[in-house]
């Protein structure tokens, strides 16, 4: 079952609120946690019963409720606990879940070390392996270490702490890029190439009497050097992976690596393109640099 980033969102919360509350829940609820259109909340929630995931309660005290098939969707426990996933030389462990981090040691100068709580079998892991923790739902952490011992009774793990990282929880849309440079599909790889150096971009994209029709990058005219006279039309991308400009940054990353791209055009309600984000451009991000053109927006 293939859900979209906002359904996941949208149904996510959904379980978070009736587990607070244990009863339906309202659509006005999820769109006051989620800073959403209750519209938008409405439309959702009726694919997601079509797809039974949700179940209507009707009446004044009425709202809406997860299935059990909500949870399993979402790779969720059976009574909704959230899934920390750990990762062995890049590789996903399967069968392996987090279920506690400990920052042992944090005030030594040269080092920090973790105690990670695991529920499953430790002897998958070996001195020496390098793990990666996470992200945690909430505030998105995700903790990069070595394995430097292992208790296989208490099922704990412990790390040198190579790195931590957090990923903030804000939307694309408020990390604006001041101006979208777009090419005609008509551009020759010359004109373009010339449009990325005064500009100082590396893609950008391809709009045909304002239609969305395909994106092209720096990368795609390097492979092409030798014929900088074609169109852009002939080496442009037209699988253009689109991202709504409420989506989180955290969200544009997961639909970058899935779809194995590097930039995301930002679009509207309206599918109006209003910005680019770039991997590099959330990496900056996460590490508190913003890039130099973009602006985050107040409103």
């Amino acid at each position: 079952m293939e859900l979209t980033v906002i359904q996941r969102e949208i149904l996510q919360e959904l379980i978070n609120l009736y587990r607070e509350k244990n009863r339906p829940i309202k659509g006005t609820e999820i769109a006051l946690r989620l800073n959403r259109n209750p519209g938008t909340i409405r439309n959702q929630m009726q694919a997601l019963r079509a797809l039974d995931l949700v179940d209507g309660v009707p009446g004044p005290k009425g709202g809406y409720v997860p299935t059990s098939k909500a949870y399993r969707a979402l790779g969720l426990g059976d009574e909704g606990e959230i899934i920390v996933p750990i990762y062995k030389e890049g590789k996903k462990v399967e069968g392996v879940k987090v279920i506690k981090i400990e920052f042992d040691t944090v005030t030594h100068e040269k080092c920090c070390s973790s105690k990670i709580h695991i529920e499953g079998d430790t002897k998958h892991f070996n001195i020496g392996d390098i793990i990666r923790v996470g992200p945690t739902y909430h505030n998105k952490i995700i903790i990069n270490g070595r394995v430097i011992g292992r208790d296989d009774i208490h099922r704990i793990l412990l790390i040198d702490v190579l790195g931590v990282s957090s990923i903030p929880n804000i939307r694309v849309g408020d990390v604006g890029i001041k101006e979208v440079y777009t090419v005609s599909p008509e551009n020759t790889l010359r004109e373009t190439a010339k449009l990325f150096a005064e500009k100082n971009i590396s893609g950008a994209p391809v709009v045909d009497d304002d239609r969305l029709v395909g994106i092209i990058s720096l990368h795609d005219i390097a492979e092409n050097i030798d014929n900088v006279d074609k169109k852009v039309e002939e080496v442009m991308n037209r699988n253009v992976i689109t991202i709504h400009k409420d989506e989180k940054i955290y969200d544009a990353l997961v639909i970058m690596n899935k779809n194995n791209v590097g930039r995301l055009v930002i679009v509207d309600e309206n599918d109006k393109i209003i910005g680019i984000i770039t991997r590099t451009d959330i990496l900056k991000i996460i590490s508190g640099k913003f890039p130099e053109n973009f602006v985050v927006n107040k409103t």
